[in-house]
C-alpha cells in the first residue's frame, strides 16, 4: 500500500480529529461493520441470500475490510506490514 500512504495518513488523521478518544475504539467498530458487509456480500454471491452480488462486489467489500485494518493499525501505531511478514514467516493457519 506504499503508493497510497499519504491518502491513508489523511484518513487517520481525519478519523483521530472526528473521534478524538474513542479512534482506536471507533476503528475497530469500523473494521467490524466492513467485515460483516464483506460476509453479506459473500453470502448473496454465494446464492445464499435473497438478493444476489458479483464478484465486483465481495473485491469492494473485502478492500474496505483491508483498508479499515490498515486504519485501525494505524491508529494503534502497528507497523502492518511486519506484522504480516512475522505472521507469514510463523504460517498462516
Amino acid at each position: 500500500m506504499d503508493h497510497h500512504d499519504q491518502r491513508l495518513d489523511d484518513i487517520v488523521r481525519a478519523h483521530r480529529d472526528r473521534t478524538g478518544e474513542q479512534s482506536v475504539l471507533v476503528g475497530a467498530l469500523l473494521l467490524a461493520e466492513e467485515t460483516g458487509e464483506a460476509v453479506q456480500q459473500l453470502r448473496r454471491f454465494a446464492g445464499h441470500a435473497r438478493s444476489t452480488a458479483t464478484p465486483d462486489d465481495v473485491v469492494a467489500e473485502l478492500a474496505d475490510v483491508v483498508i479499515s485494518a490498515v486504519i485501525l493499525a494505524r491508529l494503534l501505531d502497528v507497523d502492518l506490514d511486519e506484522a504480516v511478514s512475522r505472521k507469514l514467516e510463523l504460517g498462516v493457519r
